[in-house]
């Protein structure tokens, strides 16, 4: 007992290690199942991110350390998303002329069939259209890093800023990913310009674009003045006039039109009712009101030109509005008279847009006003409605001054709400807006969508901000996610997507399970049958040997993926082996006629070169199948490796410290069948 005394010792601590290095498992399986354990009604929802403020750093910690699963076990999407390095390349442009469209035209359409980098290809197709022309890269674009600023120089910086915007894309999603809870994603760049990623155990590819191809342009607008409201949808009335088929979208075939219909909105009232916050906001801003009175059908027909509307009916007075005002009787259409607040439906936003974008209409209002829709309002049969906003043309503050985002519950209403905290520069412009837009609506405005205006109350002196109008907290939890993880410095499109069902995730877990367990059970029984007191301890051995393999993927993160698991029942049959080698050895000793203790000795001293040489090999293999494989090849080849290793260490020193303890005590109980 007493020569073995250390070896008991480190034996000990390796089994106390690995009991430790397997708690954060069990605790992260423990926390789940509570936060699994709330409902969906309003009251578990607030309950839920209680719990999640309480508990979510601990939830995180112990994921971090807990045994990871593939995606074959827990399920996940598989994404193959492309960074859109001709928009980078476009954006870096100084200016931009007819010739530089074609260029990027060009190369469009060139990439659109071909996988090669977009840098040579822009260059080459620059080269063959604006060469010709006296162009030169130099003429579109500056960099400070491009040496003498050659054609050569130019190009080596925009491939460098094109791969920096690539690596800056995957830490921005792998930022992303972290904070949304998954703690064992895979993301990897694949050639010049697409990521490869594997999210286990997300179910909902939706929000996985969300959070993938959102680039979180957030935007603080104030709302315009109404008069200059008014003036700019005059110059695209006044433009507009004559155009029939908008007229009768906008009139809703004047024929038959009521007015009096029109005013209603019944409609909207329904989508009023159902989100009242945005209602109650409408309320209080009386510039919004002013600025819809502005453009209202029905009180514009009232108010119209007396000289040119004397002697006619209020439907005729409406019938003129709309031929001499088509987009404002378009964008009014919906109009909420008691709140003063303009809906449009979903096909009318569209059209709306379609307009906007005309390059005959833009010119009309350019950077002077911007026209932002809201997120869409449930209304009556499914339909969907949109409040406009008529927006500054250009913002006070973006989202680069966002240092912090969390996303909580609003003890007043029971609404979700982000709350941002902005940086030095941006609480000071902050200070300075909210200072002289007292009484007034800032729209908080997410790429391009309003998600809320609210009325400035007093000045805002800390940079502490909240956006509200949110859904749920699932997205406010998204939101908060991308306002942390910031902008993409390139758009990122999914080209390739792939889901796996949980289902499919659980029942390989399931089979994988059980073939371990069936396995385990058959060489348990038939070693403790056959070699009596040697198969029990090597059954101890084989479970000890599973316990340091299960806490090493903890330890060092790696992750099980189901042929991973075909690794651990392969572990088992080579310490099973191990034993085996040793235990005949053993017998081939005491068959000659040695004593128990000598044939121990002999037994573990001959079989060693054997069983090394075996478990070396192995463990090479499992090398060998990592440094090359990929995928499930590697998980496979992890387990091998670590199964290897530990089964060494437990046939050879544990069983024999064993077999030691046993001699010196009883050693009468020791057989070998």
């Amino acid at each position: 007992m007493k020569k073995n005394r250390a070896k008991i010792i480190i034996i000990l601590l390796f089994i106390i290690g690995a009991v430790y290095a397997l708690y954060p498992t069990y605790r992260s399986q423990s926390l789940k199942s509570e936060e699994d354990s709330f409902g969906n009604s309003p009251q578990d929802s607030i309950k839920k991110v209680q719990w999640e403020n309480e508990n979510g750093a601990a939830l995180k910690d112990a994921d971090a350390k807990a045994i990871k699963l593939g995606l074959d076990l827990r399920g996940g999407v598989y994404v193959t998303e492309e960074v859109n390095v001709l928009r980078f390349i476009d954006e870096q442009a100084l200016q931009k002329d007819d010739i530089f469209q074609q260029v990027l035209d060009a190369t469009q359409k060139e990439a659109a069939t071909s996988e090669n980098p977009v840098v040579p290809m822009f260059v080459a197709n620059f080269d063959k259209i604006a060469k010709p022309k006296g162009k030169s890269l130099a003429n579109y674009f500056y960099f400070s890093d491009a040496g003498n600023g050659d054609d050569a120089s130019i190009q080596a910086a925009l491939q460098k800023g094109a791969d920096e915007a690539v690596d800056r894309a995957i830490e921005i999603i792998r930022n992303r990913i972290d904070q949304f809870g998954l703690t064992d994603p895979t993301i990897q760049k694949e050639g010049t310009q697409r990521i490869i990623i594997e999210l286990p155990g997300v179910g909902d590819p939706t929000q996985v674009h969300q959070l993938l191809e959102g680039t979180a342009q957030l935007e603080f607008r104030l709302l315009k003045d109404p008069q200059i409201v008014k003036s700019v949808l005059d110059r695209i009335d006044q433009h507009l006039r004559g155009d029939t088929t908008l007229t009768k979208i906008a009139g809703i075939d004047t024929a038959k039109t009521d007015t009096s219909n029109v005013a209603s909105a019944t409609p909207v009232e329904t989508a009023k009712k159902q989100d009242t916050s945005k209602a109650e906001a409408s309320k209080k801003d009386t510039s919004a009101k002013a600025a819809t009175a502005a453009v209202s059908p029905a009180d514009s027909a009232a108010r119209a030109d007396s000289i040119a509307e004397i002697g006619m009916t209020q439907q005729q007075k409406y019938e003129h509005f709309v031929k001499m005002h088509p987009f404002t009787a378009l964008i009014s259409k919906n109009a909420n008279p008691q709140t003063g607040t303009i809906y449009v439906t979903e096909q009318d936003r569209q059209t709306i847009k379609n307009i906007l974008d005309r390059p005959d209409v833009k010119p009309l209002y350019g950077d002077e006003m911007a026209f932002m829709f809201s997120r869409p309002i449930p209304g009556q049969n499914h339909e969907n409605f949109y409040q406009l906003y008529f927006l500054n043309g250009q913002p006070e503050l973006t989202g680069k001054v966002i240092t912090d985002a969390r996303a909580d519950v609003d003890p007043n209403s029971g609404k979700p709400e982000v709350t941002m905290q902005m940086d030095d520069e941006g609480t000071r412009v902050w200070r300075r807006v909210t200072h002289a837009n007292i009484g007034h609506q800032v729209a908080i405005v997410l790429d391009s969508v309003v998600y809320s205006a609210p009325v400035v109350q007093s000045e805002i002196p800390n940079g502490n901000s909240q956006i509200t109008g949110i859904g749920d907290m699932n997205e406010a939890n998204l939101l908060k996610i991308i306002l942390k993880g910031g902008s993409l410095p390139a758009p990122v499109s999914i080209i390739q997507e792939s889901v796996i069902g949980p289902s499919l995730g659980a029942d390989s877990i399931a089979k994988g399970t059980s073939s371990i367990i069936w396995s385990l059970l058959v060489v348990l029984i038939f070693m403790a049958f056959y070699y009596i007191t040697g198969g029990m301890v090597a059954d101890l051995a084989v479970l000890i040997n599973i316990l340091f393999l299960a806490a090493v993927l903890a330890t060092f993160g790696a992750t099980l993926t189901l042929p991973g698991m075909a690794g651990v029942v392969l572990t088992v049959g080579i310490a099973v082996d191990a034993n085996v080698l040793i235990y005949e050895r053993v017998r081939e000793e005491l068959s000659l006629g040695k004593s128990l203790k000598l044939a121990l000795d002999d037994g573990y001293r001959r079989a060693f070169p054997p069983i090394f040489d075996g478990h070396l090999t192995a463990f090479f293999s499992g090398v060998i199948l990592y440094s090359f494989g990929t995928g499930e090849v590697q998980g496979f080849a992890v387990t091998l490796m670590i199964g290897v290793a530990a089964s060494l260490f437990t046939a050879i020193v544990i069983t024999r410290v064993i077999f030691d303890i046993l001699m010196e005590r009883n050693p009468e109980l020791i057989k070998f069948g």
